[in-house]
This record gives structure tokens, C-alpha cells and sequence, in this order.
């Protein structure tokens, strides 16, 4: 009789412990918040970019890791979390990189949803070893390649050269010999210069371009409730 009753207590034991702290939680009517300030991980189901996307396009992502508060799993790896893109500004010359606002608003929970209200802090493309990160306000903003800008200096150079040399050889002739054509050379490297600023000025910044499995972080701004 005692080993009966020692073993029910070892199973409903065990039973207890695998139930998570959320459902307990919810089977209990207890309410468990998800402080503010709190930081999660989401992974990219939809990608999604500065230049092809629109406002209003619906973004899903999954929870990249387990939420856990004072010791307890609140909130599981692999919850779906719900957005939209709100900005999609494409990048444009000169070096004015895109911008991408995503406001993730909504989770799934047993086939309910939930709203949140979450700031955008930082995406990481593993795919292309990038990291944008978040104005104040949660817009991703992308900068200027610094690999675009040098080669467009250089094209610029290579036809500011040649005309310099142009004008180098146009100021000769026509010097009649009387020396060192000096207007021609300083016309031809006021032209180089100013070609090198062309090439500053035509290249376009770099667009926002997040693939499937991206990682958002997010960081709350209000308290979340799963009951």
C-alpha cells in the first residue's frame, strides 16, 4: 500500500513538471505578465525588404527562444508573432540608404491572438553577414557600401584623367611652344575633382533586405498579459 501511494505521488510529480508555467498558469486562472523592457528573439518566416515591400504587407516571425520570467517559461520557442511593415522608403542617390519600419502587434497563443506593443532594436542577416540597426523608433536604416562608393570614385578618376590629359594636350598645341600650358592643367584638374564628386554623388545607399530566418530582436514597451 505504501509503495502504491509513493508511486502515485512520484507520477503526478513528474506530470507537474511537464506542464509548462504558462499553461499552469492558465489552467490556474493566474495571470502572468511579461514585463516591460523585456527583450525577445524572433526568426523571420517572411522576408521582407526596403525596396520590394510595401506598407501594409503582413510579416510572420517565431519566437527564436524561450521567454522565461522569475524562472518561469512565459512564453515558448516557436510562438508565432504577428506584424506589418508601416515604412518602406527604397534607397536612392546620393548615399541615402533604405529605411523599413515593421511593427509586430500580435501573438498566437492556442489559436488566439494576443496584441503587443514592441520596438523594433536591431535585425541580423546571417545569410549576408549583416546587422542593421533601429533609430529611436524602431525604423531599420541601412547607410551607404563602402565598396559602391570606391568604385564609383575610381570610374570617376579614370574619366577625370582623361581629361586632364586631353586638356593637358589641347593647351599644348595651342601654346605655340611659349611653355607649360597652366590654365589647361588647372581646368583639367577642376574637371577631375569634379568628376570624383559625381561618383560620390551617383551612388545610390543600400537597401534594407532581410531573407526568411533574419533575426529580429525586439524589446517590449508595455507589459504583456498571457492568461
Amino acid at each position: 500500500m505504501l509503495k502504491r501511494y509513493c508511486l502515485s505521488v512520484f507520477l503526478f510529480t513528474l506530470i507537474g513538471l511537464a506542464i509548462s508555467p504558462a499553461s499552469f498558469a492558465q489552467e490556474q486562472g493566474v495571470e502572468s505578465i511579461i514585463p516591460e523592457g523585456t527583450e525577445i528573439q524572433l526568426a523571420l518566416l517572411d522576408p521582407v525588404s526596403s525596396k520590394l515591400s510595401e506598407p501594409g504587407d503582413e510579416i510572420r516571425a517565431v519566437v527564436r527562444r524561450d521567454v522565461f520570467v522569475d524562472g518561469r517559461r512565459l512564453l515558448r520557442e516557436g510562438t508565432e508573432v504577428i506584424g506589418r511593415v508601416t515604412l518602406a522608403k527604397p534607397a536612392g542617390r546620393p548615399l541615402k540608404g533604405g529605411q523599413l519600419h515593421i511593427t509586430f502587434d500580435r501573438i498566437r497563443l492556442e489559436g488566439s491572438e494576443q496584441k503587443i506593443a514592441a520596438l523594433l532594436k536591431s535585425a541580423s542577416d546571417f545569410t549576408r553577414d549583416e546587422k542593421v540597426k533601429s533609430d529611436g523608433e524602431g525604423t531599420l536604416k541601412q547607410g551607404a557600401s563602402g565598396g559602391d562608393v570606391f568604385n564609383n570614385v575610381l570610374k570617376a578618376s579614370a574619366l577625370g584623367q582623361a581629361g586632364v590629359t586631353i586638356a593637358l594636350l589641347g593647351g599644348l598645341a595651342s601654346s605655340d611652344g611659349g611653355g607649360f600650358p597652366r590654365g589647361a592643367a588647372i581646368g583639367g584638374l577642376a574637371g577631375m575633382g569634379a568628376s570624383m564628386a559625381a561618383g560620390v554623388l551617383l551612388t545610390k545607399g543600400k537597401e534594407v533586405r532581410l531573407d526568411q530566418s533574419a533575426v529580429i530582436r525586439l524589446k517590449l514597451v508595455k507589459p504583456v498579459s498571457i492568461e
